[in-house]
């Protein structure tokens, strides 16, 4: 890090280094420091930084392997199905009343709700000419394409699979 860079909202010094959270350094304690903790910041889902063994193959693995656990911990695979099949099977329909009229975001349905990506409130002059400025709403919905995607992989619907026609000749120079 250059000197005299903001880290946090304060200059770091010449050789000092940024702080890290304790919970995210290095558990390894130098000789050379006193006997103190490691100031560097541990790799991601690992104990150690990368001059304490983190650049080790096997300290790389657990790191990912811990990083997996505790994301299968946080994701239920279940919900995610659920959510992908709300999000293909989504009706922009439902984002009307019986009077053509759109919705307000709060009462939309939850499956609708899900697909909606964002929610623009913008107000601009609509019929040119008139001098009076409308209230406009731009919604944009999640394409429903990958969801498809995936919940057909998922069941066995869909199989990517590439296949190559054509053949090879190979033919060799004689020696003289």
């Amino acid at each position: 890090m250059k000197k005299g860079t903001k880290n946090n909202g304060y200059r770091l010094k010449k050789g000092q280094r940024p702080k890290v959270p304790a919970g995210r350094r290095c558990t390894a304690h130098a000789n050379g420091n006193g006997g103190r903790r490691c100031q560097n910041a541990a790799i991601k889902g690992g104990t150690v930084c990368q001059a304490h063994g983190g650049r080790a193959p096997q300290v790389k693995n657990k790191a990912k392997e811990r990083i997996r656990e505790y994301v299968a911990e946080m994701v239920d695979p279940d919900r995610l199905l659920q959510e992908a099949a709300r999000l293909s099977l989504s009706d922009i329909r439902e984002l009307y009343d019986e009077d053509g009229r759109l919705l307000p975001v709060k009462q939309l349905p939850d499956n609708i709700a899900a697909a909606v990506k964002s929610v623009e409130n913008l107000r601009g002059n609509v019929d040119k000419g008139d001098g009076h400025y409308d209230k406009v709403v731009k919604l944009t919905l999640t394409g429903k394409e990958k969801s498809l995607e995936m919940l057909f992989k998922h069941l066995g619907l869909l199989e990517e699979r590439v296949e190559h026609s054509g053949g090879i000749d190979i033919t060799w120079k004689d020696s003289e």
